[in-house]
């Protein structure tokens, strides 16, 4: 018998009404690296968290020891736990029902079997490429995190599912001195399969920026046209918008959409879906951590607002069915709804015609302190870490240390003037990039 059965018979025969068992394993493999690699560590992290619920009273157990005698143990604690636990009045019961969608492109074989060698050869060519690519340049601090894993979800409906995804994350940063200035400048990707990694031109891209913005400054402060790339705006999204649209965030209060489904929130521009199904996307799988299928959820149809993102517990709060958008952190975290690829779709303008029609704006190509930013006033502020004034429609002097602000809310609304056909992700968030009339910056008083 596997664990997570004999975990759900145990906790039914000591008097659970309903039972859950989720088990996951993952190996993790992270090397942080310069001009040599400074640490390369291995680590599995296997655990099971069992759930109860007594009628309405629910609780959660984990353990990280995977054997009959200690998961057996987890099972008779989680029950006393929900015996002692006071009951949830929104509380009606688990997944009754699994089911699996046709995902394409989360698990490669070649991550889960990724050898050492492969890691050093590659990073290795990536760092002596930066530092061929001028004498000005060397590799700063980077990271590579590569992820397998296994997931099984078990419950008292005699309701099984299994799967394998893999994932992988590379940051590489290049350093530029000159006369005693320092730039820092990296590129990164974040994608579901090994031969996808472009090690090269992410080497290149971050040698170039790097000497680049040796010479960046701020500006005076101004109101101006502003062209945000694909990334940068991808971040913007995820954090001013998928909270947000969480059906948690809504029920519970914190949300600015509350009450606002079909109504319009956005210009007649903005289109966002949430696609667990995207083929090759960041969180795509064929089920969420519940069990439900995955699918494509229309967020933002035209500007209007269509749904909100369900796991089963906030599903059932409001009689709607579940958009399959449950997630557990790790094998230990309480699961809730959260985006897969949220997706805001690209325009038809090329990249160059973002900026060609611009006489006088600003380019970003990189923020950070965005996490400073309020979703639920849709507060938006961030600083350039680099970008460049746009001059007649070309990219001129490199700035940096300018803040953003605007009304997220208010900008998603009014201020969206082009989008591109340049869709690329920040993790599960993703973008093309987009021009926006009117933005303060502020810079040098």
């Amino acid at each position: 018998m596997v664990l997570t059965e004999l975990a759900v018979k145990k906790m039914m025969r000591l008097g659970a009404t309903q039972a859950e068992a989720y088990l996951r394993k993952t190996r993790v493999t992270r090397v942080n690296f310069a001009e040599k690699i400074e640490n390369f560590k291995t680590a599995e992290t296997t655990g099971i968290t069992l759930r109860a619920a007594l009628g309405k009273k629910v609780a959660m157990y984990s353990t990280s020891i995977l054997d009959e005698s200690e998961v057996g143990e987890a099972a008779t604690k989680v029950v006393k736990i929900a015996k002692a636990t006071p009951e949830d009045p929104n509380w009606k019961h688990i997944n009754q029902k699994f089911g699996s969608a046709p995902a394409e492109g989360y698990f490669d074989m070649a991550i889960k079997n990724l050898e050492t060698q492969q890691i050093v050869e590659q990073l290795n060519s990536a760092t002596a490429r930066m530092k061929n690519f001028d004498k000005r340049v060397k590799p700063a601090l980077s990271a590579l995190a590569a992820s397998a894993s296994n997931t099984v979800i078990e419950n008292s409906y005699d309701e099984h599912c299994e799967r394998e995804e893999t994932a992988i994350l590379v940051f590489l940063t290049a350093k530029a001195e000159e006369n005693a200035i320092t730039c820092n400048a990296r590129e990164f990707q974040a994608v579901k399969f090994w031969k996808q990694i472009d090690f090269e031109r992410l080497a290149e891209t971050a040698a170039e920026k790097a000497i680049r913005f040796l010479r960046a400054k701020p500006l005076p402060s101004r109101k101006t046209s502003v062209v945000i790339k694909n990334q940068a705006f991808a971040n913007m999204l995820g954090l001013m918008l998928g909270d947000p649209v969480n059906a948690e965030s809504v029920q519970s209060g914190r949300s600015p959409l509350i009450g606002k489904l079909g109504t319009k929130i956005a210009s007649g521009k903005v289109t966002v879906v949430d696609d667990g199904l995207m083929r090759f996307g960041w969180n795509t799988r064929p089920f969420d951590d519940e069990g439900h299928a995955a699918q494509k959820t229309m967020v933002v149809e035209e500007g209007v607002l269509r749904n909100y993102l369900y796991d089963a517990y906030t599903s059932l709060k409001d009689n709607v069915k579940s958009t399959g958008n449950c997630y557990r952190r790790d094998y230990w975290s309480r699961p809730q709804p959260s985006p897969s690829n949220f997706i805001l779709q690209a325009g038809e303008a090329a990249h160059e015609e973002l900026i060609r029609d611009v006489q006088d704006g600003i380019y970003v190509e990189e923020t950070i302190g965005d996490w400073l930013s309020d979703p639920v006033s849709g507060n938006l502020n961030a600083t350039i870490a680099q970008g460049y004034l746009i001059e007649n429609g070309e990219l001129t002097q490199p700035i940096k240390g300018m803040v953003l602000s605007a009304n997220f809310h208010e900008l998603i609304r009014n201020q969206i003037e082009l989008m591109g056909n340049d869709l690329d992700n920040n993790m599960q968030y993703y973008s093309p990039s987009v021009r926006i009339k009117e933005f303060t910056v502020a810079g040098q008083s």
